[in-house]
């Protein structure tokens, strides 16, 4: 018969004064401790596994602190049941003894009724002898809301989203209209990466709050149709992409992989206002060149189909602003393209 000695904390959200944002307790470090046959005292080679947990909750004074008792099968259900209950509460004395207050410790006590390994071997036996310690730490969540859509229609589509920022990483599907509701830290700064079947790539880098809501559109990706990629930034007049940039190769990898009837076209551009054409000789020409070539280069080494791609590099001839002068407009002449040029059927 399973007890619960103290009130059971999960990782489960709370919510607090009915806002949408909530604490929730994250699992982070867990231990074991081992016992010999019928023993409610841990093996002497577990005694350290205390002080490491004492260590931990003196870095993270906040954090909380779950034990889970376990035997072998030998001996009956009662037996065994109230030696789960000996050993949970052995491990507790020990962990008070080292400071940590009774209020972090929460206990759960199971006998037999969860083996770890098979109980017909010894050394079976011995790993199901066990108490478990998992230490969660709180960290404010809230919820991410919104809708991906078609930029043309407007109509809801599915879509993967992929979520990073500074010790965080996370991806999901939104419901088949768009539609999420995911939960992500709350106030800190994540970049989202989203795709969808049909479409290019976008991505988006914003600061998570409570009553965020994220609604973006996609761009068909159809013959013809040309997009950039999002968030690629180079070394200065290098064909050398910045750290941060390192995390678009795969999602331009999931976009052909998600997409694999698409043909497309990379092609590289510079920042060269109020200059004359570069010509095919020059080294901006080799620059712009290069930038895609190194698009080209990642999805062949990914074995992605040479049939399905090839890249150019276009110098300033295409820039979208001539006469630049601000930051956000040079930025915006030296991009790398996707330009899809045919479906791989119409190619056969």
């Amino acid at each position: 018969m399973r007890r619960l000695f103290l009130t059971l904390l999960t990782a489960l959200p709370l919510l607090l004064n009915g806002q949408m944002s909530f604490d929730s307790l994250i699992l982070v470090q867990s231990y074991r401790i081992y016992f010999d046959l019928g023993q409610d005292q841990w093996q002497e080679d577990s005694g350290n596994v205390l002080s490491e947990v004492s260590d931990f909750f003196t870095e993270n004074p906040s954090s909380k602190i779950h034990l889970t008792a376990h035997t072998d099968s030998i001996g009956t259900d009662d037996s065994n049941q109230g030696l789960s209950d000996r050993r949970a509460n052995s491990v507790l004395n020990g962990l008070m003894e080292l400071g940590i207050p009774e209020e972090a410790l929460v206990i759960e006590t199971f006998g037999e009724s969860i083996p770890e390994a098979d109980n017909s071997t010894e050394e079976g036996r011995q790993q199901n002898r066990r108490v478990t310690i998992d230490c969660y730490i709180s960290k404010p969540m809230t919820y991410l809301t919104g809708q991906i859509r078609d930029e043309e229609t407007g109509e809801g589509i599915p879509a993967e989203l992929r979520l990073r920022g500074e010790e965080y990483e996370d991806s999901f599907q939104t419901e088949p209209d768009g539609t999420f509701k995911h939960v992500v830290p709350d106030q800190k700064v994540i970049t989202i990466d989203i795709l969808s079947k049909g479409y290019f790539l976008k991505s988006k880098t914003l600061k998570t709050r409570a009553d965020i809501m994220l609604h973006m559109a996609l761009p068909q990706a159809a013959p013809g149709k040309v997009a950039d990629i999002p968030d690629l930034l180079f070394v200065g007049n290098k064909a050398v992409l910045l750290r941060e940039s390192e995390r678009i190769l795969p999602m331009v990898y999931g976009f052909m992989k998600m997409n694999p009837d698409l043909v497309i076209e990379i092609g590289g551009h510079i920042n060269r206002p109020n200059q004359p054409p570069v010509s095919r000789e020059s080294w901006h020409y080799e620059l712009s060149r290069d930038r895609a070539k190194v698009i080209f280069d990642y999805l062949l080494a990914n074995e992605v189909d040479p049939k399905r791609i090839s890249f150019k590099g276009y110098g300033n001839w295409k820039m979208r602003f001539p006469k630049a002068r601000s930051a956000g407009e040079q930025q915006q002449n030296r991009r790398v393209e996707i330009r899809v040029t045919g479906i791989l059927d119409e190619e056969k």
